[in-house]
């Protein structure tokens, strides 16, 4: 324990920093090992097809759902060590899914480890805005998004060197002990950085284009991060292996392009990388649907995971137009709106699946992404960050 504070108090200032980057490291790496292994633990060990897959996942965005009522729960408990909590939560849950032998108990499993990861997953954002400087904050946000990245990149390489041999269950315990590595880093945290007398709940007509652009982004999330492997391994009967190394080339290329999307919001504002994003995410959807071979959908999943850095550019547009106090319930809110797409896409688009093809839940994604570049051109414009 002296030693921990005997560096700290070297670190001076950027203690909190290192100590949060740690946390999101481990906890990234252990999401990554459960998250690679888990689309083919479900359909080679528990045999599921595409409609239970989609109803397992509505169940698992639950908690989403209900992220700004759980927050209200902890109102008195600050970010850092409510952060710590949902991820020890998510880890013991994460771990739990190595006993689970049952389509019941991987339901079971997987909406107490969602209940943590949907917590850290709000929290997060919020912890990392405010260890950034003024008109900083997209660089900040591409920093940490970058720490993730090079997490995920270890942790789906540590799947591709061991998935030959390493059952799954020994996989899904480590991921749950990674987890429990971040909730003590995250512990660790200075309280000052939380806010616990912030409001329980927070909704605000000022941040309703948030709220839209948060709801719309939900459903396309969803959609690609349902379906898009799914159909890889069920569609295409892609294995663990070409699916970790499809994720690590993925990963590597994140790590440059979470940087690079950070400096470019803080530069020309939010409105533009999000019109961006959207209009090739919805072509990359119509691609989907129709690609030809499974090289082509190698590609477009590719292209469409390397676009999602750009969707940090939601909380530091929040940030801009949010005083302090408000940012974590807005942040918790927007969490909850997000799930109310997420919780009904994913078994309508396993149902839809199942009845008339794997093209039906990618066309309907590419119809939402149109409509986000809509509402995204009424994002504010703000000045650019002088000298960039």
């Amino acid at each position: 324990m002296r030693t921990d504070d005997g560096l700290a108090g070297r670190l001076g200032p950027h203690r909190d920093l290192l100590l949060f980057a740690c946390g999101v490291f481990a906890a990234a790496y252990g999401f990554a090992v459960y998250n690679t292994c888990f689309s083919n633990f479900a359909v080679q060990r528990i045999g599921m097809g595409p409609a239970q897959y989609g109803i397992l996942e509505s169940l698992r965005e639950v908690p989403g759902l209900l992220t700004a009522f759980t927050m209200g729960l902890f109102v008195c408990v600050a970010e850092p060590q409510l952060a710590a909590g949902a991820m020890l939560l998510g880890g013991v849950g994460v771990a739990a899914v190595s006993t689970a032998h049952s389509y019941g108990r991987v339901v079971a499993f997987s909406v107490l480890w969602s209940l943590g990861m949907h917590l850290w997953f709000t929290i997060s954002p919020s912890l990392t805005l405010k260890l950034a400087k003024e008109r900083a904050e997209g660089r900040r946000m591409g920093q940490i998004a970058a720490v993730s990245s090079v997490a995920v990149l270890a942790g789906i390489g540590t799947v591709r060197l061991v998935s030959r041999w390493a059952p799954y269950h020994a996989l899904f315990i480590v991921a749950g002990l990674c987890l429990g590595v971040g909730a003590v880093f995250l512990s660790r945290l200075s309280p000052k950085l939380g806010t616990p007398d912030r409001p329980k709940l927070l909704f605000r007509r000022r941040y309703l284009l948030y709220y839209t652009l948060t709801f719309l982004d939900g459903f396309r999330r969803q959609v690609f991060g349902t379906f898009a492997l799914f159909a890889l391994v069920k569609a295409f009967h892609t294995g663990l292996a070409a699916i970790a190394e499809l994720q690590l080339l993925n990963t590597a290329a994140s790590i440059a392009a979470a940087q690079m999307a950070g400096t470019l919001i803080d530069r020309v504002g939010e409105r533009k990388v999000l019109c961006f994003n959207y209009l090739v995410i919805s072509l990359l959807f119509v691609g989907y649907a129709f690609a030809p071979t499974v090289r082509v959908l190698y590609a477009l999943y590719f292209l469409d995971n390397l676009l999602q850095v750009c969707g940090m550019a939601l909380p530091t547009y929040l940030k801009r137009v949010a005083p302090p106090d408000d940012l974590m319930p807005t942040l918790a809110m927007g969490t909850t709106i997000n799930h109310i797409a997420a919780v009904t896409v994913a078994a309508a688009g396993g149902i839809a699946w199942g009845a008339f093809g794997y093209k039906v839940p990618f066309m309907a994604g590419a119809s939402v992404a149109v409509v986000s570049l809509i509402m995204a051109t009424r994002v504010p414009n703000r000045q650019p960050a002088a000298g960039g």
